[in-house]
Parts: C-alpha cells; structure tokens; sequence
C-alpha cells in the first residue's frame, strides 16, 4: 500500500461506537464529540513530481474532439427522437441535456486545444 492511499481510520472508532445508540428513550442527550489531536496527522512527505509525467497533450486532444463528436450525435438523436415522438416533455428534456453536454463538451475541447498549444513568451 503506498503512503498516498493509507487512511488512519483509528479515529473513526469512537464515532462507530456512538453512532451504535439507541434511537428513542435511550438515545444520549449529547452526542458525543471525537477529539483530535496534532500526534494524529501523518506529516510524511510524498513525492508528486511524476504524478503528471505519462499524460501526452495529443491524447487529451483527441478524446476531447472524440467527446464532442458523440455529443453531437447524442444531440441529433435527440431531436431526431423528439420529432418521432410528436416532441413530448421528456423530449425537450432529453434535448436540453444533449445540448448542455455538448456545449461542455466543446468547452472542454477548446480548453485542450488551447492547452496543447501554449507556448511561454519571453
């Protein structure tokens, strides 16, 4: 198990046990409070420097233009459905949802191509 995904879970112990009360007549009048102190955070360091370093900007790109693409055609679904159905409420629903998703979509593609293109200027 790396540090980064071990959770010290000892302090969980004493909500367990007060969550275990009875509702009702015998139910405590004060919930009781954990307390914490500093000795109980892990202050270890961990490493991130390479948390990026496998991530190509040109496949980011491409899913996002792979996103935007289905999208798309999620939406001409939709209107192509709401048009068969006599375009019911659930068909304006369905419409507006496809057409949200493909507006973030394009957000999202626009960001990654601006992304891929970023250059410093001195």
């Amino acid at each position: 198990m790396s540090s980064i995904s071990s959770i010290d879970t000892s302090v969980y112990s004493g909500l367990i046990e007060s969550m275990q009360a009875t509702s009702g007549k015998n139910a405590p009048e004060v919930a009781k409070t954990p307390t914490f102190s500093s000795s109980d955070v892990d202050n270890s360091k961990v490493d991130l420097s390479n948390y990026y370093s496998n991530i190509r900007p040109e496949d980011l790109l491409a899913q996002a233009g792979e996103n935007v693409t289905k999208s798309a055609q999620d939406l001409d679904n939709a209107m192509v459905s709401a048009l068969e159905n006599g375009m019911g409420v659930n068909d304006v629903c369905n419409i507006k949802l496809a057409q949200a998703a493909y507006k973030a979509n394009c957000a999202v593609f626009k960001a990654a191509n601006e992304m891929s293109t970023f250059e410093l200027s001195i």
